[in-house]
């Protein structure tokens, strides 16, 4: 009889042993949610923080420093443009799967007008006897880019994109696998009119 004198005591310490186990639950280290990597790495696009966008990619490699300062000034008025809508988000075990809507400048036509432009300008300039330098045309080019980008007509297009991730341990966070379709999305098309 002694044994079961006192229940209240035997329920006190079942409910400590429960409480125990599931706080030591609760410890465990969880990653966040894949979907946070892919707005955070859009929504530093957007502001134009490079170096924050390329900590969401598995690669540091610098695939968002330049060397020179005019390009990341087009570079991030590219990017300020961009605007993504997460569709869906799969997680299975490290690795992760993001469909993102992406809308961006339209670069390939951006890039058409503007080197009919420069031609035009090449050819008047030889038809009246003067002669363009290759730096005069590059800079002609730099400021068309940038005033074509600046425009709030600008065109864009949008495209739906599959982003794999993968779980970093070492960042503790799920990372950005860069790929040549991520590439080209994010640059409005210009990888792929470049590689023609």
């Amino acid at each position: 009889m002694t044994k079961f004198s006192h229940p209240s005591r035997c329920l006190l310490i079942l409910v400590i042993i429960t409480l125990v186990f599931s706080m030591a639950g609760c410890t465990k280290t969880n990653f966040p949610k894949a979907e946070e990597s892919v707005n955070g790495f859009f929504k530093s696009l957007s502001e134009a923080d490079l170096k924050t966008a390329e900590s969401y990619c598995a690669s540091d490699s610098g695939n968002f420093t330049f060397a020179d300062p005019q390009e990341e000034k087009l570079a991030k008025l590219i990017f300020s443009k961009t605007k993504h809508e997460i569709v869906s988000s799969v997680e299975a075990g490290e690795t992760a799967t993001a469909k993102v809507k992406v809308t961006n400048l339209d670069l390939q036509k951006i890039f058409e007008g503007i080197l009919g432009k420069v031609m035009d300008e090449a050819l008047n300039s030889a038809f009246g006897g003067e002669e363009i330098s290759d730096e005069k045309m590059e800079e002609n080019m730099m400021k068309y880019l940038e005033e074509s980008i600046s425009k709030p007509d600008a065109p864009v297009l949008t495209n739906e994109l599959e982003i794999t991730l993968n779980k970093d341990k070492a960042k503790k966070m799920w990372v950005i696998q860069d790929n040549d379709a991520l590439v080209n999305n994010l640059t409005g098309n210009l990888n792929e009119m470049l590689s023609q």
